[in-house]
């Protein structure tokens, strides 16, 4: 049974009609890949939609609880997609993904974040939104974004230098 006048409806349709492109502009900068993004938009915005009436904030957050699904949603399809290349790799005789060694690096070291930076890394600096929208889609003041950025930089430093020494 479908309620008649649901003002949250109504928001999420302008939410989606408005951030759609964002977020899946975000999640193809997670899986690098178009299908995947569009799969891993889909499954975040039914997982929002279901638990709709668990969100507990001002609907000006609401774009920025819908993106950190978005982002859950994509490491979930690439966690996924990890586990399936393992399974293949014993099949396999010659690596020829063609990937670029560092960038294969860096993502790898971002997928070992912390969620809070992680995101802070996919919103404010891989989606290319501009600091003031960022900061919005995260729910903080713009100082307090370039504090989470630098935290982020500096994890990933230490990160990386520890998948080199392995």
């Amino acid at each position: 049974m479908e309620i008649q006048n649901d003002p949250l409806k109504t928001v999420f349709e302008l939410l989606i009609r408005e951030k759609l492109n964002l977020y899946r502009a975000i999640a193809i900068k997670i899986v690098n890949s178009a299908a995947e993004a569009d799969d891993a938009v889909q499954c975040a915005l039914i997982k929002a939609w279901q638990r709709r009436m668990s969100f507990r904030s001002e609907q000006a957050a609401l774009s920025g609880w819908v993106a950190r699904i978005v982002v859950s949603e994509s490491y979930d399809i690439l966690r996924k997609r990890m586990r399936e290349n393992k399974k293949l790799e014993g099949y396999e005789t010659v690596c020829a993904d063609g990937e670029n060694p560092a960038l294969k690096q860096l993502n790898q070291a971002i997928e070992l974040l912390p969620e809070f930076y992680r995101e802070t890394v996919h919103i404010a600096i891989l989606s290319e939104l501009n600091t003031e929208a960022a900061a919005m889609e995260l729910g903080c003041s713009a100082n307090t974004l370039y504090q989470r950025i630098h935290k982020a930089k500096s994890l990933l430093k230490e990160i990386i230098g520890g998948l080199e020494n392995e």
